[in-house]
């Protein structure tokens, strides 16, 4: 139960954090942690945020239902929820969130989501979900085959796959999706990969407007460099960082 004097904390939190126009909110650091958030999520004056920043909060699974089921986020874009624990359980209450078909933007960066998590995500409903941050968390190849053949990512332009223990299973999915072919921007960088995750690339049929590849960090060689360079489909490619 949310006491009074941490309602009254959350207040001043918003007189300080909620833009001027009532459409940002950025608590990032505060470390208001789950009862925090729980008293948060009580607040009509987020009726009107597009853009909430809980990153760095200390928060955990506990507090994400209050989250997923508020019913005042009714204008919520954009979440930044990175660098927390929200976990497994966590992600499975955000998957089914009111608000996830109203997304554009979603960072979960750095929250210990595993496979059970991340397929939870990925096969949840996100029609308007632009750019998709999974970065530093260990959702294993099963969560990105999914999420190549989701429908609910077909206006994806931004993907950040950054370091979740990716191998080339999962990229040669990727490359073969055909709900993806809006992405521009992939960051593949510090997973298991190797020659032959670049050179399905090098061969997509789909992906064909990225212009940004991060993969840096990985195993793919000169071969795979090559190939990627000289990619037919890649022709829109302008950056390729490898270090």
């Amino acid at each position: 139960m949310v006491t009074q004097v941490k309602l009254n904390y959350i207040n001043r939190l918003l007189d300080s954090c909620l833009s001027d126009d009532d459409t940002s909110l950025e608590v990032k650091a505060k470390f208001i942690g789950d009862e925090g958030l729980e008293a948060l999520m009580l607040c009509k004056r987020l009726e009107s945020v597009e853009n909430m920043d809980l990153t760095k909060n200390n928060l955990s699974h506990r507090s994400m239902p209050y989250l997923a089921n508020c019913a005042y986020l009714q204008s919520l874009k954009r979440l930044y929820i990175g660098d927390n624990n929200i976990a497994d359980k966590g992600a499975v209450a955000l998957a089914k969130a009111r608000f996830t078909s109203r997304l554009v933007q979603f960072d979960l960066r750095a929250n210990n989501i595993g496979p059970v998590g991340g397929l939870a995500i990925v096969q949840g409903d996100f029609p308007r979900l632009q750019v998709f941050v999974v970065q530093d968390n260990n959702v294993l190849d099963e969560t990105l085959i999914s999420l190549a053949k989701s429908s609910s990512f077909v206006n994806l332009r931004k993907l950040n796959f950054y370091h979740p223990q990716i191998t080339d299973e999962g990229i040669k999915a990727l490359a073969k999706s055909k709900v993806l072919k809006k992405v521009k921007h992939i960051n593949l960088a510090r997973n298991i990969i190797r020659p032959d995750a670049a050179f399905a690339l090098s061969r997509t049929k789909t992906l064909l407007n990225i212009e940004t590849l991060l993969m840096f960090d990985t195993f793919i060689g000169d071969a795979g460099v090559k190939a990627l360079l000289e990619s037919e489909g890649l022709s829109k490619l302008r950056t390729l960082r490898l270090t």
